[in-house]
């Protein structure tokens, strides 16, 4: 059984190999999982991609690439204990408040 991530030998079309400039969303992203890392060694690439990895097919495939990220920084968090899902829920909710006000 193939991996979400695991496209091997099928047909993906033209894959678009030309550099592109990180917004600033993307940048703050990898800041963050970067920034983590530095606290805790376990925040590691290989726990990330086992995180996106995890994530159902339809949901992976539908994803931009640090949008995955994105998630599977949420899931590690929650995993190694610095965080509980209420509470990102609550700041999520807090910072779109913000926004909205």
């Amino acid at each position: 059984m193939r991996l979400v991530s695991d496209f091997g030998g099928l047909d993906a079309g033209t894959v678009d190999r030309e550099e592109h400039a990180l917004g600033a969303r993307e940048k703050r992203i990898d800041a963050m999982k970067t920034l983590m890392q530095r606290n805790d060694p376990g925040m590691t690439s290989d726990a990330s991609r086992r995180a996106q990895e995890d994530l159902p097919a339809a949901l992976y495939e539908g994803l931009a690439y640090y949008d995955r990220w994105l998630l599977a920084f949420r899931a590690n968090l929650v995993e190694r204990g610095h965080l509980e899902p209420a509470e990102i829920e609550r700041r999520v909710a807090e910072i779109a408040g913000r926004r909205a006000g």
